[in-house]
């Protein structure tokens, strides 16, 4: 199957971070890319979906992508501050001496946690996987 604009991206996230987002408290989630750029697939996504890593291949939750923009680390810090949703610590063991390369960093909106996790049934690597607007409403069906 070809996806030619996909709906959704999915990225896998331990429980404890993608919780920081689920539960409301943090709205801005950053993904160093494997290039320094925003793929056209990914531009056209309208949802990002949180894969709880080391689970049971399940989803936990979803939000609205607002944005998506290339920032170096200082520069998200600084006009992001507490709505990312690692920590400062976190942030910089996360890049790895990685500070001056462009990371992605989405704005959500409308964030919902699943009231139960839907079983995706394979894993997903840290790059992440796209999904058709097809593919998205067989898994949340009447979820949302």
């Amino acid at each position: 199957m070809t996806l030619s604009s996909p709906f959704a991206v999915i990225y896998p996230l331990p429980s404890h971070l993608a919780s920081r987002i689920l539960n409301g408290k943090k709205s801005v989630f950053v993904k160093y890319p494997t290039h320094e750029t925003i793929s056209p697939k990914l531009a056209s996504c309208k949802k990002l979906l949180f894969y709880i890593s080391s689970s049971n291949k399940e989803i936990a939750g979803e939000a609205d992508i607002v944005s998506i923009k290339l920032m170096i680390l200082s520069d998200g810090v600084s006009e992001y501050g507490n709505r990312l949703f690692l920590t400062g610590d976190e942030l910089r063991e996360y890049s790895g001496g990685r500070d001056n390369k462009k990371m992605m960093v989405f704005v959500l909106g409308e964030i919902a946690k699943y009231p139960e996790a839907k079983c995706l049934g394979r894993g997903i690597t840290m790059v992440g996987e796209y999904m058709s607007k097809e593919e998205y409403d067989d898994l949340v069906g009447d979820l949302i």
